[in-house]
């Protein structure tokens, strides 16, 4: 490790100053009321000391629990006092990193509250770490726990060469971080490796001695029953969403089961897999840009220079402990895969400010580590740089601030659509869809914590494994088959989705789904084969400056690509009238997601000149990347009684 400095007083003070800033700063952007997403399913699960998605985070559901209704009674909002829960979070993860700096970092005292607030000044002002400390999210109670036990294992090596039992408390303190934070996130497992990489380092026959075991295996093994809690609280009294009346019966989500419980918190309940390696190493492009954005080039650059500090300082046990997991939690980020996969990166961040803080330490003591921690600093250019090296956080927090005010607007716009929906006042038996899932975790904020009875039942895609929750048209299908008489309602308008279904405006921003799709009649039957497709026949409406053509599908095979519609009017002598092209399905039923067995319907309205005479239609697919047809396009004569 590195040689370990005494805290002083005043060390302290700092680090409490440091905390009430990153609060004060963080607060400002923080939203007051309900949000979308996974911050919203948090927001009514903690309350209702309910179960959240996979992996459970008992232990955050549990004191973010506790915390909301300690507030609620000085009439602070649940989602409010949440979303400030990690505002909390953060600024004592920043005063605790602070204090570990200077504690870690050699040089004049002086100079290591520099490059300590250096280190601590990088992390606050990281965007995604500002994203995650103003909303009622996990990552910033996980960066603590990960301090917390980076602080462990220096006081593990500050004890390297003592008796077995100090040794061993020392071990058991981080063996009980270690499990906390695994009873928090899942990726805790990812240090594991590295901590026990990094305890050969500091004391290579640490395994032998009885007394770390007798300690560490209870220290690390007792949180893990905090897991208890998913089964305890599984039930539809404490988590009603996981358990919604569907028709008749019950959609229930979760399966008080042991084969259930190990997948729910192992994450395989929704896990989307890995990609392969190809997919993988094209994704290091996309994390290069991720670290440039969020360090810029002179972080980069501290970064490798502090790189450097940490092999002339010979810590290898820091450099093997925090090497080693980066190596490991970059290689799990690259091969996930998962759509928000960039706050797992908030660990790798926080790994790169502590060597920027080294890299700060180095120049402020122009490179020289041999002076006495209490000695003055020494002359010259090295605290200068040091203190302008400060104004690059500075100037991130800056460039970044005004995209942290979306948070708030995504919270009103959250808040304005459910009061809309609730306006609109669907029938309390109704069953409300959204093709987003973020869209209507406010929908159970309304149930749970404000005892609002807006409807019955709320479904999305993939609330639930397997192809009856695949898509949002299986999703529909699914409500009309298993709802039985509840009615079914699409929380706002879906262009396209009437392909699919028959569509029925009502209150805003509400649209009634009345059943399947229905061939219009009178229909010209066709039965042409159309590569997976089948045009069953067409409906001619004219109108006031054209001509409605209404097209049936039948779908025979599944379509890999996402086709656009071309319809086209020739004339007699073959002229070429009019023609109409779009995707059938538009952005919410594309032709990726229609399934064999289904009838499509689409509409194309063709504009035609005052006596044109139209006497033929093709009518094609191709895709709007490269123009490839779907197969060659059908040609056929307009019949009289269609005109």
């Amino acid at each position: 490790m590195v040689k370990s400095n005494q805290i002083s007083p005043l060390d302290r003070q700092i680090a409490l100053i440091v905390a009430a800033a990153t609060m004060g700063l963080l607060v400002r952007a923080a939203p007051f009321d309900l949000l979308p997403g996974d911050a919203g399913e948090f927001q009514f699960a903690a309350w209702n000391f309910g179960l959240a998605h996979a992996t459970g985070y008992p232990l955050y559901l549990i004191v973010g629990g506790l915390w909301q209704h300690l507030w609620a009674l000085v009439g602070v909002s649940p989602a409010a006092s949440l979303n400030v829960l990690s505002v909390v979070f953060t600024g004592t993860a920043a005063g605790a990193l602070f204090l570990l700096f200077v504690g870690w970092l050699p040089g004049a005292a002086n100079v290591r509250r520099l490059a300590a607030a250096l280190g601590v000044a990088f992390f606050v002002a990281n965007p995604t770490v500002r994203s995650q400390a103003i909303q009622a999210e996990v990552y910033a109670l996980h960066a603590l726990f990960l301090i917390g036990i980076l602080w462990a294992a220096g006081r593990v090596a500050a004890v390297a060469d003592a008796d077995e039992r100090t040794f061993a408390r020392r071990i058991a303190l981080l063996a009980l971080l270690f499990g906390l934070a695994l009873t928090h996130h899942a990726t805790t497992m990812l240090l594991a490796p590295a901590l026990l990489l990094y305890l050969f380092m500091v004391r290579r026959d640490w395994w032998r001695n009885v007394h770390a075991w007798l300690w560490g295996l209870p220290a690390v093994l007792t949180p893990l029953l905090l897991y208890l809690y998913v089964p305890l609280r599984s039930g539809p009294e404490a988590s009603p969403w996981y358990h919604q009346p569907l028709g008749d019966g019950v959609l229930t989500l979760f399966e008080r089961t042991p084969a259930a419980f190990v997948d729910f918190v192992t994450g395989r309940s929704i896990s989307v897999g890995f990609h392969d390696a190809a997919t993988a190493l094209a994704g290091a492009s996309t994390a290069t840009l991720l670290w440039l954005r969020h360090f810029e080039w002179v972080g980069v650059v501290l970064i490798v220079v502090g790189l450097f500090v940490l092999v002339r300082l010979r810590a290898w046990p820091l450099l093997a402990l925090t090497g080693s997991y980066f190596v490991l939690q970059l290689t799990f980020n690259l091969f996930y895969a998962i759509g928000d996969i960039f706050v797992y990166y908030i660990p790798l961040y926080l790994l790169a400010c502590i060597w920027i803080a080294f890299a700060g330490a180095g120049i402020g003591g122009r490179f020289r580590f041999n002076a006495a921690a209490d000695a003055p600093p020494a002359p010259g250019w090295g605290v200068g740089l040091l203190i302008v090296l400060l104004a690059f956080p500075a100037q991130l927090w800056i460039t970044y601030t005004p995209i942290f005010d979306q948070l708030q607007r995504d919270s009103a716009a959250a808040r304005a659509q459910w009061e809309a929906i609730a306006a609109a006042a669907p029938p309390p038996d109704a069953i409300l869809i959204s093709n987003d899932r973020n869209e209507l975790t406010p929908f159970f904020y309304l149930q749970t914590v404000e005892n609002r009875t807006v409807a019955r039942t709320a479904l999305f895609p993939l609330i639930a494994p397997g192809d009856r929750f695949r898509d949002i048209g299986a999703t529909v299908q699914t409500a009309l088959d298993a709802g039985g008489a509840q009615p079914i309602y699409l929380i706002k308008p879906m262009p396209g989705l009437e392909t699919r279904f028959t569509l029925a405006p009502r209150a805003a921003p509400l649209v009634e789904v009345m059943g399947p799709a229905i061939a219009p009649t009178p229909l010209t039957t066709l039965d042409l084969s159309y590569g997976p497709l089948v045009l069953k026949g067409y409906r001619w409406t004219p109108t006031a400056d054209g001509v409605e053509v209404t097209l049936v599908w039948s779908v025979t095979e599944a379509l890999d690509r996402i086709y656009t519609t071309t319809v086209q009017l020739f004339d007699a002598a073959g002229e070429k009238l009019n023609q109409s092209d779009h995707p059938p399905g538009g952005d919410y039923y594309p032709t990726t997601l229609w399934k064999p067995g289904e009838t499509l319907v689409e509409r194309h309205t063709i504009t035609l000149q005052r006596g044109a005479q139209p006497a033929r239609m093709l009518v094609g697919m191709y895709t709007g990347a490269d123009g490839a047809l779907l197969a060659p396009p059908l040609e056929f004569s307009i019949e009289e009684a269609s005109q």
